[in-house]
């Protein structure tokens, strides 16, 4: 069973990911926050409301209009880049994104309460996670290759799990891999961004023995509140977290209104 620690600070995520770096003798650790603790660690493309055509479909069709939007598209044949991109600009892919930062993962979990804070904390609203990811540990179950690192995405042996979304005749390995994604952008820096890439539909929190790689920081729903005005206060905001001119001008505007 994965283990489900609370925390109601930031002072708290930092004492228990130190306490659990220990306690996994120092291992290298990767974040993911969920707005809700109740989701599934599934990529976008695999959830509900997505067939396995559509993954397909929606990568032909962005490569055949991207190069009209965006002047440095990726060579046609390097599908790694060409995932990242997709990822980037929000298209549903087998990519899921992690974080090397507990804090940025923290902001991610609570994102919508910094600028839209309940004033009620009743009906639908659920406590939200921060889960926590042991990239070697999950590397070694599913592959003995990766077992002492992760690979960055454009790595010749991360190919097989990318190229069936690519390439309809190619066999899936049903595998997922803990990988380093190309600081080809300033945002992948900020948030210091990496990825599992799954070559299987089934949710990462939900495959063999998951309590080996995965453990959940479970933030209460009564602390969200308090918790997201101290990741404010430590000076993550939206126009900091992505760094482009749009959302440096949606915080400003909210700001504008405190």
């Amino acid at each position: 069973m994965i283990e489900v620690i609370p925390v109601k600070s930031i002072a708290n995520l930092i004492s228990e990911t130190i306490k659990l770096q220990k306690s996994k003798e120092n291992t290298f650790l990767w974040f993911r926050g969920e707005r809700e603790a109740g989701w599934e660690l599934k990529p976008h493309v695999y959830r509900k409301g997505y067939s396995e055509r559509d993954e397909s479909n929606l990568i032909h069709r962005f490569r055949a209009r991207a190069g009209s939007r965006y002047p440095n598209v990726p060579d046609y044949r390097n599908f790694a880049l060409w995932l990242s991109l997709m990822q980037h600009y929000g298209l549903p892919t087998r990519l899921l994104d992690w974080s090397r930062s507990p804090l940025v993962a923290a902001y991610f979990a609570i994102e919508s309460q910094i600028y839209n804070p309940p004033s009620d904390l009743k009906g639908d609203f659920k406590d939200a996670a921060i889960w926590v990811l042991q990239p070697h540990d999950l590397n070694r179950i599913e592959s003995i290759k990766h077992s002492e690192a992760t690979p960055s995405i454009e790595t010749e042996e991360v190919k097989p799990l990318i190229t069936p979304a690519f390439k309809s005749n190619e066999t899936e390995t049903n595998q997922v891999l803990a990988v380093m994604a190309s600081e080809h952008d300033l945002r992948m820096f900020i948030q210091q961004g990496c990825f599992t890439i799954h070559s299987d539909r089934t949710a990462l929190n939900l495959r063999k023995e998951p309590e080996r790689y995965l453990t959940m920081f479970q933030i209460p729903r009564k602390s969200i509140k308090s918790f997201a005005k101290q990741v404010e206060t430590c000076g993550l905001r939206k126009g900091d977290i992505y760094p482009d001119l749009e959302h440096l001008a949606a915080e400003l505007q909210v700001q504008r209104g405190k």
